[in-house]
């Protein structure tokens, strides 16, 4: 989200200090802005949906250690492991989330990077008319 934004930010101060870009360095700053928010919203969905996972593991293992609290201490104790190893199961299926969100992330940014890169080549092997 930073990257986006400082990009936005960056393409604005070279629009107001009346840098002439080309139309390819236009539609290639567009495509970077646009690959950048997708991916951006890709992190955000992962990252909430990992949260919410945790949440539900969490409440779950709640409820078991609450359901057995007044329960002999063998009984309890079993629960409590049965407890934490709800936990833990919650916590590496939302880690598993968040790294593959990441990963579609990147992959974004990246094939966005490609295309902006092709579009300024073609202005770099050709005269292109300047756009203001």
């Amino acid at each position: 989200m930073k990257l986006a934004i400082s990009t936005l930010a960056l393409s604005v101060c070279l629009a107001a200090a009346g840098c002439n870009d080309s139309v390819y360095d236009e539609q290639a700053d567009a495509v970077r802005d646009a690959t950048q928010e997708q991916a951006s919203d890709v992190r955000d969905n992962t990252q909430a949906t990992a949260d919410a996972i945790r949440e539900e593991s969490q409440q779950t293992a709640e409820n078991v250690r609450d359901r057995y609290e007044a329960a002999k201490p063998a009984v309890e104790d079993n629960a409590e492991e049965r407890a934490d190893a709800i936990e833990e199961r919650g916590e590496m299926k939302a880690d598993r989330l968040e790294e593959q969100g990441e990963n579609k992330a990147d992959q974004i940014e990246s094939s966005g990077e490609e295309k902006a890169d092709q579009l300024e080549e073609i202005d770099d092997d050709g005269a292109v008319n300047e756009i203001e």
